[in-house]
């Protein structure tokens, strides 16, 4: 028999269709899918009614849509409601079924609909891991059995203590969140053969029916692309009740919490009492998964678990280091990061190639040689910024170096054609000891033989470069010998080499054999390397800004020349025309543009000559006079905002070249991959109040807030000062981005009260430092009107 319950009228009606007073019942208040004992039934089907004299609707949860299925969600008039459940653990839901008419809803009813009585959950034992997962002096973070920062709870956790190998605590990188009971700092990350023992948890004699929860986290760096998809088949959690005797792998479920983090359950019946609990997790693969907020709670029991038999033995002993040479390794390389070894440490012993006083090398590049060897593969790179050999390794060229690459963790791959050792950014897979020093002899090889001397310091004998020069500019530098042409790369900032002119003579050139985008190249050390190309005529080496751009109202720039070998040698300019003029004194020229009235754009190349020596172009360009309010489709830069006119120390900001409509424009990126970025521009030489205008976007796939302050007078209007900037597909990678830009990109303020010494800070961090979270873009059009 069905129990009818009524539902008093609560609302006027004005709706000609309706003739008689609206009503709402419905059969029952309460559904249960269960067991006598009170357990889940394994799924099942049940009804009930609604009786009414409109249209109705049944409201519910995506969440509860997951689990129940109605055979109606709306209606009119009187109907009957099947439901259906799966099979699963003890839940609850509740409907609401909404009787409703033009105006809206007129009355509602709730069902609760139950699978499995709920049992209250006592908390036995929790552990959110703490706030102390940072890196110490060393470098390093602590693993469990260093750490002293833990965080338990529960009625059981008084006897807790804690084992592990190979798992570090970490606060670090994307930490929990997305689920309830979050903790969101410290992460347990599980590194090579890692294990995790949570040992002595107090169990009473009628807490036999259990659940265990923990959020779980797994990334994997596949050259450059993350893979965030947890993986349960790979992660595993063990019971015991006495550390010794463990069960089989205990099957869990789990929910995505966001993008990163997962939310894992088991449920599980322990086939005896037991006064203590040991659990245990383990990792199938090193270096990707992580955990937090480990939970075990009273439930109502799932998985049967007989902790009397033996199942998953410990985790192997990781064997001695072993020996393995330079060739070895190459060897071993392919496109793909491979790990070196999975079970043992290895080590080899070098010497250190780079010179880090002339600075001619890449960041984070450590270039090892074996020792007084001549034999081709022999040389090889390791990677990353725990082997910068200028930072906390202090490592200078010739000093001998043991190197331990760490079980499971230390990788290679042929990275580009360049031989390479590496690791995961988060990870402590290399030891680098310095014991001794040696004498590097470089040693004569052919131009074509550079690929396969690469990370060795070699000569190339009689070789001429393509034209004369400075070390830096324009680099790579085409040289020829023996009838064969090859690269010589010197880093636009080396030390040793800044603003140093070369002869277009034969000589011999020395220095590193090394590999770029599978095209080889020498890479002198020191000036020493390059002493038979000397040269004393006056060269001009730079001019800063190496470009002008003027907004319609014009203005004036002055532009620093840097010239060596000057000595009585002067300077002179070509001749501007029109609106453009310059004068030069010394060797600084002073650009005026006056007012453009015309739509179109001025633009005009200033020749800067040195008497003796060369000629340096300089593009000027006067922004046409605005048909409208805006500067749209304009995605050149006004100077101050090229990176070149900036003096500030800036962080984590670069130029960056794009291509937009099939035209070259320097554009700005701030933030690394790690990191957010700042710029302040140079002094602004406007006055009063202007509007800026720029395009930008974030790095693909990823989203920044820009930050804007004005330094030396004047301030910003309006209400939307720190834009949030969505990704483009087209910035990702390195070289030139080929980019479209819509309105939505385009972004305006409005500036009051500036000073000709005004600047402007661009940062992706609220504190204009740099150094916050990982916030990357880029902009370009920065124009001011």
């Amino acid at each position: 028999m069905l129990v009818m319950l009524s539902t008093a009228f609560v609302s006027c009606v004005d709706d000609n269709e309706d003739t008689e007073a609206p009503f709402l019942n419905i059969s029952l208040t309460t559904l249960n899918f269960e067991e006598s004992n009170g357990q889940p039934v394994e799924g099942g089907q049940d009804a009930f009614e609604i009786s009414t004299n409109r249209k109705w609707r049944i409201v519910i949860t995506e969440e509860d849509k997951k689990w129940v299925t109605l055979s109606q969600y709306e209606g009119e008039g009187s109907a009957r409601i099947q439901v259906s459940v799966p099979g699963g653990e003890a839940r609850e839901a509740n409907i609401v079924v909404e009787m409703f008419n033009k105006v809206g809803p007129l009355m509602s009813e709730t069902l609760t609909i139950k699978r499995g009585q709920i049992v209250p959950a006592t908390l036995i034992y929790k552990e959110t891991f703490g706030t102390k997962g940072d890196k110490d002096a060393n470098n390093k973070y602590p693993f469990v059995d260093e750490y002293d920062g833990w965080d338990k709870s529960g009625e059981g956790s008084a006897t807790v203590t804690y084992k592990g190998s190979g798992a570090s605590l970490r606060k670090s990188g994307k930490l929990s969140e997305g689920y309830e009971g979050a903790s969101g700092l410290t992460k347990l990350f599980f590194g090579a053969n890692a294990s995790f023992e949570v040992q002595k948890i107090t169990l009473k004699e009628s807490q036999t029916n259990l659940r265990l929860t923990f959020g779980g986290n797994y990334s994997k760096n596949n050259n450059g692309t993350y893979d965030n998809e947890f993986k349960p088949e790979k992660f595993h959690f063990y019971l015991s009740a006495d550390g010794e005797k463990w069960s089989a792998a205990v099957p869990y479920e789990i929910k995505k919490a966001n993008e990163f983090w997962v939310f894992a359950t088991a449920n599980f019946t322990l086939s005896k009492a037991a006064a203590t609990l040991y659990i245990k997790f383990a990792a199938d693969e090193a270096s990707v998964f992580s955990i937090d907020d480990v939970t075990l709670v009273t439930g109502n029991g799932g998985t049967p678990i007989d902790l009397s038999e033996g199942g998953e033995p410990e985790p192997p002993v990781p064997g001695e280091p072993k020996a393995i040479t330079i060739p070895e390794l190459i060897a071993m390389m392919t496109p793909s990061q491979t790990v070196i070894d999975a079970s043992a440490d290895r080590f080899f012993e070098a010497v250190v190639q780079n010179d880090v006083e002339g600075g001619n090398y890449s960041n984070n590049n450590l270039i090892l040689a074996t020792e007084n060897s001549q034999e081709p593969k022999n040389g090889i790179t390791l990677y990353g910024n725990q082997v910068e050999p200028s930072g906390d390794l202090k490592l200078a060229k010739g000093d001998k170096v043991k190197v331990t690459l760490y079980k499971g963790l230390a990788k290679v791959v042929n990275y580009n054609g360049m031989y390479e050792v590496t690791g995961g950014a988060k990870d402590t897979w290399v030891k680098v000891e310095k014991t001794g020093t040696a004498t590097i002899t470089p040693f004569a090889i052919a131009p074509d033989k550079l690929a396969d001397y690469q990370g060795m310091t070699v000569t190339i004998e009689k070789a001429t470069p393509k034209a004369a020069g400075v070390w830096g500019v324009e680099s790579p530098h085409t040289f020829t010998a023996a009838g064969k042409e090859f690269a010589v790369f010197c880093k636009k900032d080396a030390k040793a080499f800044v603003g140093q002119p070369f002869a277009a003579v034969e000589g011999n050139i020395t220095g590193i054999a090394t590999v770029f985008k599978n095209n080889a190249q020498l890479s002198p050390r020191n000036m020493d390397d390059v002493k038979d190309f000397a040269s004393n005529k006056p060269v001009i080496v730079s001019v800063t800004p190496a470009s002008v751009n003027f907004t319609a109202e014009g203005g004036s720039q002055i532009l620093e020349v840097n010239v060596s070998n000057q000595g009585s040698n002067k300077l002179s300019i070509s001749e501007l025309t029109g609106i453009l003029s310059a004068t030069l004194e010394g060797n600084k020229v002073t650009v005026t543009a006056q007012a453009n009235n015309n739509t179109e754009a001025v633009e005009q190349e200033l020749t800067i000559s040195i008497n003796g020596g060369n000629s340096v172009k300089v593009a000027i360009k006067v922004a046409g006079k605005s048909a409208g309010n805006d500067t749209k489709g304009v995605f050149e830069s006004m100077t101050p905002f090229l990176l070149n006119s900036s003096t500030a120390q800036n962080k984590n900001a670069y130029k960056q070249d794009l291509s937009i409509d099939g035209k070259e424009v320097e554009g700005l990126k701030l933030g690394t991959s790690k990191k957010s970025g700042m710029f302040t521009t140079g002094a602004l030489g406007v006055t009063g109040n202007k509007k800026l205008s720029f395009y930008g976007a974030a790095w693909k796939g990823e989203k920044m807030t820009v930050y804007i302050k004005v330094n030396g007078g004047g301030s910003i209007d309006g209400d939307n000062k720190t834009p949030q900037i969505s990704g483009n597909d087209a910035l990702t990678g390195t070289g030139v981005f080929t980019v479209t830009f819509t309105d939505e990109d385009y972004y305006t303020f409005n500036l009051t009260g500036l000073t000709a010494a005004s600047t402007i800070t661009i940062a992706t961090d609220a504190e204009f430092t740099g150094d916050g979270a990982k916030a990357r873009g880029v902009m370009c059009g920065f124009q001011l009107y």
